[in-house]
């Protein structure tokens, strides 16, 4: 049961609610009325672009059928199954490792190595929480208002010798890929960490809400494909991070993510988050592409 605090929140507009977690989060008031860096840029994406699209590549199930419509349908990872309600997930039947993932949300996966290992007990009412839970009211991240929360079963993947799966993070403006964060450290004890690079693959020197991972990685030998992919997947949307894996050379979509961190998490140093920000055009006016009357002439025609 949500505390009195954040039921009384439920009830402040979109607009003060961000403002307000911005403040208490990184000690920075949001600029709606003119943004410039890309967190504030995020902001304002999350409160006024209003394309459905959105909504369907949020959904961790329904983006498939998107990157299917792409032509990419090769490079979906093995799904096991779909769930409405946690006691339906046939445990006993799935392989011994295995991936389950909210449909509705992000940061909401249990990453099975070994099923015999896992508390399941605790699992299925962590996966229970999730389903009860709207995202959009954590952080009023549009897209996920209305998403169906269901699970999906995917199969688990691994990197040989690193003992987890590093993440290729493509971030992405109207089909423009500008930078990638290589993400690893998940199971490790010192937690996730970031190492960014631009297209050439030269180091970038900056850091966003992680530690920043002393090892240089090499470029993936699908980072060509890669950035051809993200290219095609996120042209008309001015802001989309595209996110792979590379296993054993086989290239593999990870998910798109529209609003990285919620917008919480800016960029350092500040003339990064400035830079990016130059790279993030957004119309002069809220767009929805449901009521064209709002609709700035400068706006993107919805996509189909």
């Amino acid at each position: 049961m949500p505390g009195l605090k954040a039921r009384l929140s439920r009830y402040l507009p979109d607009p003060l609610f961000v403002t307000l977690q911005q403040l208490r989060h990184t000690g920075r008031f949001l600029n709606l009325r003119n943004p410039r860096t890309f967190t504030d840029k995020l902001q304002w994406y999350k409160l006024y672009y209003r394309d459905p699209l959105m909504t369907r590549i949020a959904d961790k199930l329904e983006v498939r059928e998107y990157i299917r419509e792409k032509g990419f349908a090769g490079l979906l990872n093995e799904l096991y199954g779909v769930f409405d309600s946690v006691d339906t997930i046939p445990l006993a039947s799935l392989p011994p490792s295995f991936v389950l993932k909210a449909t509705h949300g992000s940061s909401m996966n249990i990453i099975c190595r070994d099923k015999r290992s896992v508390d399941w007990a605790a699992s299925l009412a962590r996966m229970q929480g999730w389903l009860d839970t709207n995202v959009y009211e954590l952080a009023r991240e549009w897209a996920y208002k209305n998403i169906r929360p269901r699970v999906i079963c995917e199969k688990y993947l691994e990197n040989e010798g690193e003992g987890e799966l590093l993440d290729y993070k493509i971030f992405c403006f109207d089909g423009k890929p500008e930078a990638t964060f290589v993400c690893t450290g998940r199971y490790g004890p010192g937690g996730v960490r970031y190492a960014a690079y631009d297209l050439d693959w030269q180091r970038i020197h900056v850091t966003k809400g992680k530690p920043v991972c002393d090892r240089d990685f090499d470029k993936p030998a699908t980072f060509p494909v890669m950035c051809k992919v993200a290219s095609a997947l996120s042209k008309g949307f001015p802001f989309l991070r595209v996110d792979f894996y590379e296993v054993q050379r086989e290239l593999i979509f990870g998910e798109l993510t529209l609003y990285p961190d919620a917008g919480l998490v800016p960029f350092k140093p500040d003339s990064y988050d400035r830079a990016l920000g130059s790279l993030f055009r957004l119309p002069v006016r809220p767009v929805n592409f449901a009521r064209p009357d709002l609709q700035d002439s400068c706006g993107a025609e919805p996509r189909r």
